[in-house]
């Protein structure tokens, strides 16, 4: 397990693989427990309750970003209270 209670990974992926992290990812929430590992760099996290989430999208010339952000903690508040709804569609051809 992460000593420091943080891990932290970057690579270069075609969109294949992406798609097989966001599958687990899936599978995480839906079981209550992911983990991350590389090596002998381990965290393991246990999602449930209420999740903040965020989405940051950029498109500038020819760099495109997309960042998802999630985050929870025991005894939060409702963080949906003020918030408007995201709506996600799938590019159309």
């Amino acid at each position: 397990m992460s000593q420091k209670g943080k891990f932290s990974y970057e690579s270069l992926q075609d969109s294949q693989i992406l798609l097989t992290y966001l599958k687990a990812l899936v599978q995480g929430f839906e079981s209550g427990t992911m983990r991350f590992s590389v090596k002998d760099d381990e965290i393991e996290l246990h999602p449930s309750g209420l999740i903040h989430f965020g989405v940051e999208a950029k498109a500038k010339r020819d760099r495109m970003k997309l960042m998802l952000k999630f985050a929870w903690r025991e005894g939060q508040d409702d963080p949906r209270a003020g918030h408007d709804v995201l709506t996600v569609d799938p590019a159309k051809p």
